[in-house]
Order: structure tokens, then C-alpha cells, then sequence
């Protein structure tokens, strides 16, 4: 019987070494792979690993005895918070999460740790054994997207979706865009943003199936707000995966643009109607340009044939001249002539009857000479009203003829003005089509 306990002993006592054996490896694995450090129920130092150290820049020398707010921020070890935290581990109850620390330097470093009570043979917490990962690489890392995204979230409307269009959350710069409230909206589908037209066609169903197919989409989309309105989004649509490399939500990152965009197609409408203004004022100003110079050169020929006539009236001037100078001259022979037939009047009184008939022929010449100077007087005085009315007339061309030559020069100078107004206008067409291509 003794010796049947003494075996069952043994057996016991061997499992109870393969059990530590196990234990043991486990501990030794642990601190080759965590940081371990050890602690009295008052938080100070007993035990550190080379992980721990390391993590740390610390000798143990430097933290033996020392307590665990070495660690921490001085704030933080003064606080409630910081004693709470040894009050529960001298509770026995395991403390486990991801803490900020201070290294040796002072710089802050993170680690995903566990602070595990042990409890002796009486039940009681005796120390207090943590097991430790650095973890700052990540935490910054993930501070950094953080606040990426932060910043994102607080300058673009935000909102992600199931990959079948679904919405799940949204930010309120979104929500102020659309007008919706969160509850409105989550749970709905991404279609109550768009006009109906849109939703129900295959470009619609097209567009969802390329972001499934991990596709992005980015542009400027029309959509609906919550009263209705025409909104604008300059946005992009990112399928997003998960560490299996499955889609399991796009994020939509979008801005306002509506102003802008409504902006645009007035000025866009506006350069429409400035080009139809200036073609027309093209056209007009060829059709203007056209009847001027037909205008000057009518007034040209206008200006030649009343110089023409001027030359000719100054002809007759000339002429009506000339011939009053040869009636002056009859006038003074018929004068010299009635002189004569008066003296042979006398002449042939005196001779008695034999100078009868040459009185007779005498007389008939007085009277004949009478007449002509009668005659020459009225023509004289004719060729002197002609005189004055081609003086007049010439008078009066000259200044027509002025006045056609200088409405020649104003007809040339308007033309020059219209040709510039034609030139500006094309200048103005072909602006407002470059600025067309280069909007659209």
C-alpha cells in the first residue's frame, strides 16, 4: 500500500515538473519576446527584462527600487487617476490597455501592455508583473491618419456607404451641404441624392458596379438636396478594403462647388450672348462699312461732276465776258455810225436837192445805228444778269464742291472707324470662343 502511494507521489511530482517545465518555457518565451517588468504592491522596481530596457533606454542600475511613475508624465503622477490606477492593482484586479509613457530621454512612448496582480500562498497580491509591447511606431502612425482625417473631416463633406450604395455614416459638413439630418439619411440609399432620371438609368448602375470592382470615381456630379435644389459636389468616390482585401465600404470626400458652378454657366451664358452681340456687330459693321465706301465713292463722283460744272459755268462766265466786251464794241461803233449818218444828214441839207437822197439813206442809217445801240444795251444788260447768276452759281458750287470734298473725308474717316469697330468685334469673337474651349 505504501509503496502504491509512494508511486502515485512520484507521478504527481513529475506531472507538477512538466507542468512548471511548461510554465517556465512560457515565461522564458515571454520575456524574450515582451517587455517585463516587475513591481511591489507600492509600484516600485524589482525585476526588468533587456526588452524593457531597451524600450526604455534605462539601466536597470537607474530604476532599481525607483517607483513605476518614473514612467509617467508628472501630471499624470500626481493625479487621482494615477493612484486609482495602483488601487486597482492592489485589488488584484488586472489593469490591461494601451498607455503613454516617458523613456529616459522624455520623450513619450507608447505601449500595449498588461499589469497582472500575483497573488501569494495566503491569497494576497504581492507584486505586480506587466507585460509590455512597444507600440509607438503604430500610435503615431495612426495619430497621423487621425488627424488626416480630421482635417479632412473638418474641410470636405464626408459621408461612406456599403458597397451596394447604402449609406452608414457621414460627417455634418456633408449634412449642411445635402440639408438632411444623420437619422434622415443612414440606412438610405445613395439614389435620394440624385434626380430620378439618373437613378433609374444603366449609367447609374454602371457607375456602382465599376466602385465594386474597386474602381474610383471622382468629378463634378449633380445632385439633389433635401428641398430639392440643384447641388454640385466636386468629389471622389473610394472603394475601400479590409486587411482580407475585400471591399467592405466606399468613402465619399466632396466640397460644395454649386456657387462656383453657377457662377461658371452665367459667365458661360453671358460669353454666349457677348458672341451672338459682337457677331452681329460684326456683320453690321461690314454692312455699315460696305454703304459707307459706296457712299464716299458716290459723293467722289458727286464732288467731280460739280467741279465739272463749276469749270463749265466759269467757262461762260468767261465767255458772256468775252462777248459783252465785243457788244461794247458795236455799241461804240453804232454810236461813231449814228455820229456819221448825222453829219451826213447835215451834209445833205446843206447840198439842197441834190443831197435829197443821201439825207433819205443818211436817215435810214441813223435809225439803223439807233437800233443797234438799243440792241447791244439790252444784251449788255442780259449778258450782265448771266454774269451774276454763273457768278452766283460758281460761287455756290465752290462751296457745294467744299462741302462734297469734306463729306468725302468724314465718309473715309467713318469708314476707318467702322473697319476698327469690325476688327474689335472679331477680336471679341474669337476671345469669347477660346475662353468657350478653354471652359469647357
Amino acid at each position: 500500500m505504501s509503496w502504491f502511494g509512494s508511486s502515485e507521489l512520484e507521478n504527481e511530482n513529475n506531472a507538477l515538473k512538466t507542468e512548471l517545465g511548461a510554465c517556465q518555457a512560457i515565461l522564458s518565451a515571454l520575456d524574450h519576446s515582451m517587455a517585463v517588468i516587475e513591481f511591489d504592491t507600492g509600484g516600485h522596481i524589482l525585476k526588468a527584462n533587456e526588452n524593457f530596457l531597451s524600450t526604455t533606454g534605462y539601466s536597470f542600475k537607474e530604476i532599481q527600487g525607483k517607483h513605476h511613475e518614473i514612467f509617467c508624465a508628472p501630471e499624470y503622477a500626481r493625479s487621482e487617476e494615477y493612484k486609482q490606477f495602483w488601487n486597482t492593482l492592489r485589488s488584484g484586479q488586472v489593469v490591461s490597455g494601451q498607455f503613454d509613457r516617458v523613456n529616459k530621454n522624455g520623450e513619450v512612448i507608447w505601449l500595449e501592455a498588461t499589469y497582472n496582480p500575483i497573488r501569494g500562498a495566503g491569497g494576497q497580491v504581492e507584486k505586480v508583473v506587466k507585460f509590455a509591447a512597444d507600440i509607438t511606431s503604430r500610435v503615431l502612425d495612426e495619430q497621423n491618419v487621425r488627424a488626416k482625417v480630421d482635417a479632412l473631416s473638418r474641410s470636405s463633406a464626408i459621408i461612406e456607404f456599403e458597397p451596394d450604395g447604402t449609406i452608414i455614416d457621414c460627417n455634418n459638413n456633408f449634412l449642411q451641404a445635402v440639408g438632411y439630418s444623420k437619422d434622415q439619411i443612414v440606412g438610405q440609399h445613395h439614389r435620394m441624392f440624385c434626380e430620378p432620371e439618373l437613378a433609374n438609368s444603366e449609367e447609374y448602375v454602371r457607375f456602382w458596379e465599376k466602385l465594386n470592382t474597386g474602381e474610383f470615381a471622382a468629378g463634378q456630379f449633380k445632385r439633389i438636396d433635401s428641398s430639392g435644389r440643384t447641388l454640385w459636389l466636386e468629389a471622389s468616390y473610394n472603394p475601400v478594403y479590409d486587411m482580407k482585401g475585400r471591399l467592405f465600404r466606399v468613402v465619399k470626400f466632396a466640397s460644395d462647388i454649386t456657387q462656383q458652378t453657377e457662377q461658371s454657366q452665367r459667365t458661360e451664358e453671358s460669353a454666349v450672348i457677348a458672341r451672338k452681340i459682337s457677331g452681329e456687330t460684326y456683320s453690321i459693321a461690314q454692312q455699315g462699312g460696305e454703304v459707307i465706301g459706296n457712299a464716299a465713292k458716290e459723293m467722289t463722283n458727286i464732288a467731280d461732276s460739280v467741279k465739272e460744272s463749276s469749270e463749265h459755268i466759269e467757262s461762260l462766265n468767261a465767255q458772256s465776258t468775252q462777248i459783252n466786251s465785243i457788244i461794247s464794241t458795236i455799241q461804240e461803233i453804232a454810236d461813231q455810225t449814228n455820229l456819221l449818218a448825222l453829219n451826213a444828214a447835215i451834209e445833205a441839207a446843206r447840198a439842197g436837192d441834190q443831197g435829197r437822197g443821201f439825207a433819205v439813206v443818211a436817215d435810214e442809217v441813223r435809225q439803223l445805228a439807233a437800233r443797234t445801240s438799243q440792241s447791244t444795251s439790252e444784251i449788255s444788260s442780259m449778258i450782265h444778269s448771266i454774269q451774276e447768276d454763273t457768278s452766283s452759281a460758281s460761287n455756290s458750287m465752290a462751296t457745294t464742291l467744299e462741302q462734297a470734298m469734306r463729306g468725302v473725308e468724314l465718309a473715309n474717316e467713318t469708314g476707318e472707324v467702322i473697319a476698327k469697330i469690325e476688327s474689335a468685334s472679331s477680336e471679341v469673337v474669337s476671345a469669347i470662343d477660346s475662353y468657350s474651349k478653354s471652359v469647357g
